[in-house]
C-alpha cells in the first residue's frame, strides 16, 4: 500500500473571514476543492481510499481544506442515510 505524506498546513494570514485567505490558496481553487471533496466520497469504497484519492491529487493547505471539506462531505451523507 502506498504511504502518502499528507502535507504541511501553512496559514499566511489570521486577519481573514476566509480560509482560503489563510492558508494562501487563490479564492478560484475552492470550487475545485469542493468538487474533490465530493468526487473521493462518490469515487472510492472506504473512507481510506477516499483520503488516498484527495492525497494523489492535492497537497500542503490545499490537502488539508480538501479534507476538511470532505469530513463535511461525509456528515452529510453520514446524515442523510440516517434520516
Amino acid at each position: 500500500m502506498p504511504i502518502y505524506d499528507l502535507g504541511t498546513l501553512t496559514v499566511v494570514n489570521h486577519d481573514v473571514e476566509k480560509l482560503t485567505d489563510a492558508f494562501g490558496i487563490p479564492e478560484n481553487r475552492f470550487e475545485d476543492i469542493l468538487r474533490l471533496a465530493y468526487e473521493a466520497w462518490d469515487h472510492e469504497d472506504t473512507i481510506s481510499e477516499s483520503i488516498e484519492y484527495i492525497a494523489q491529487r492535492v497537497h500542503g493547505s490545499e490537502l488539508v481544506l480538501t479534507l476538511a471539506v470532505f469530513g463535511r462531505v461525509w456528515g452529510e451523507k453520514d446524515q442523510s442515510a440516517d434520516e
